[in-house]
């Protein structure tokens, strides 16, 4: 009998036997066609004999434990030796601190900057309030930018580390513009009808240029951030501890909550500093915060875990619609191979992932990992434009799946981007007394803020509720037992017959 070719070649039997083989979604009718063992193996502790070949050349080894999947890796890039001593909730408390700073930083400055506009740059409510509306717009659409940096090259914490300099300086730049009085425009003769009427002296270009560059800075500064802060602290969990999930779900409570109290601080006491103290203490103020906030998050630097950069997601997601788009018309029985393609072993072709499982939906798209003549280039490696793994078929499948989530956030932002600035703006022109309260304009927002943390809050009501029960029933028998024992001993020595 002639020898098999290496496309012919298959596990030996035990490992055949457990091996996990993702069918395709058609029945395959042909017997006679070759088998697709690329994808068969998943598990650490199989492998292909030192002569069996892959149909894509190169024999298959066992990779190292550091290569398998999401494997935590230190600063340097190397396999962590002792994960008991990273990560968990001691580094996340590191980042929660971080979070909450910045926040306040954030919140502080959107919600002032209208007022500080308004009052210091002499510019009407409508241009201030549309400049912060373009702070906050850049800020939120240029978070793509930071986290297509962050899964492509630079990995979460120096992302993080980058942008959050960047938004300290911007920050910095504010308090100077809010200090030097040569940098904004003259104050003299102008009352608070002057400035609803307009006739304050207005503010120079340079003065204006200074002043949108800084915000911009910080605008991309806070960009570089929110998409990678959260990640990165639920990176700091391992995956495959039983308790995961759990501990995934209490981590976002307490980071939304942390999220909520810096914004509440923001519409508190940054708002307190200005009324009292002036604008460059105020902006001082948030600066100081950020620096916190950095020296916070670089102090918790040698706890992280670290996740390896796996590429450019865009670029996978465009291979795998190209490569469907271009097999539209294949039936799943058309190839030469059965099955879909993946690569072997436990490890994922995405650098820094795990392998994911077939599912069954978007089946258009499981044309992608269909393996037709032609797919693979002379080198034997697989033409990426044209042969896509499993794991990134369904890596696009998964995005999918969460295209209504954000779809259905998007008035909510629109929303509270106008809030933070359409708030402040109507509070002006009301009566913010209540009784003998009388409430800042710039204090507004905090009211949504305080019922957002209320809820997250509620989370752990319910623990805080059990251990005050605990409590106070260990107290009352206590006093029960005292009151007890000496109405005993009263009765002993009064004579009373108890019975």
């Amino acid at each position: 009998m002639a020898p098999a070719s290496a496309m012919e070649l298959e596990a030996p039997p035990q490992v055949a036997a457990a091996a996990k083989e993702i069918k395709s979604p058609e029945v395959l009718s042909s017997p006679h066609r070759k088998k697709l063992g690329a994808h068969f193996l998943e598990s650490d502790e199989r492998r292909f004999s030192g002569g069996a070949r892959t149909p894509l050349g190169g024999g298959y080894e066992l990779p190292p434990p550091s290569a398998a999947g999401t494997t935590p890796v230190n600063l340097r890039g190397e396999p962590i030796a002792d994960l008991s001593r990273t990560g968990g909730w001691v580094a996340a408390f590191f980042i929660f601190g971080n979070e909450m700073a910045e926040r306040m930083a954030y919140f502080g400055l959107s919600v002032n900057m209208v007022v500080f506009m308004f009052k210091v740059m002499h510019r009407p409510f409508t241009t201030s309030a549309n400049a912060v509306n373009n702070f906050l717009g850049i800020s939120q659409a240029s978070s793509v930018l930071g986290g297509f940096l962050a899964d492509a090259y630079l990995g979460r914490y120096w992302t993080i580390a980058i942008f959050t300099t960047m938004y300290l300086l911007g920050l910095v730049a504010l308090t100077v513009s809010a200090s030097v009085p040569a940098l904004a425009p003259s104050q003299q003769g102008c009352d608070e009808l002057a400035m609803l009427l307009g006739a304050c002296a207005p503010a120079a270009p340079w003065q204006m240029a200074y002043l949108q560059a800084a915000l911009y800075v910080t605008a991309l500064g806070a960009a570089g951030i929110r998409p990678c802060v959260s990640s990165f602290g639920a990176d700091q969990f391992d995956e495959r501890s039983p308790g995961y999930k759990r501990r995934l779900d209490r981590f976002f409570n307490l980071f939304y909550l942390a999220v909520t109290l810096g914004a509440v601080a923001a519409f508190t006491a940054v708002v307190y500093i200005q009324m009292h103290r002036g604008w460059a203490a105020a902006f001082g103020a948030l600066a100081l915060a950020m620096g916190a906030s950095n020296a916070l998050f670089f102090a918790g630097t040698p706890l992280y875990r670290h996740r390896v950069p796996g590429g450019s997601p865009l670029t996978r997601v465009a291979r795998v619609l190209v490569a469907a788009f271009r097999k539209r018309n294949a039936a799943f029985d058309s190839g030469g191979f059965v099955g879909l393609y993946e690569v072997a072993g436990a490890k994922s072709a995405i650098r820094g992932s795990a392998k994911i499982d077939h599912t069954d939906d978007f089946r258009w798209l499981d044309k992608a990992a269909l393996q037709l003549e032609g797919d693979v280039l002379a080198a034997g490696e697989p033409d990426p434009w044209r042969l896509c793994t499993v794991t990134q078929v369904e890596e696009v499948k998964i995005l999918l799946r969460l295209l209504p989530v954000p779809a259905c956030t998007v008035m909510l932002s629109v929303v509270l981007t106008e809030f933070l600035t359409l708030s402040v703006q109507q509070a002006y022109t009301l009566n913010t007394r209540v009784a003998a309260l009388h409430l800042p304009v710039t204090c507004m927002p905090v009211f949504p803020c305080l019922a957002i943390f209320l809820i997250l809050a509620f989370d752990y009501l319910y623990w805080l509720l059990a251990v005050l029960s605990t409590i106070n029933q260990l107290v009352f028998v206590y006093v029960a037992k005292r009151y007890k024992y000496r109405v005993r001993i009263d009765a002993q020595a009064t004579g009373v017959n108890k019975q």
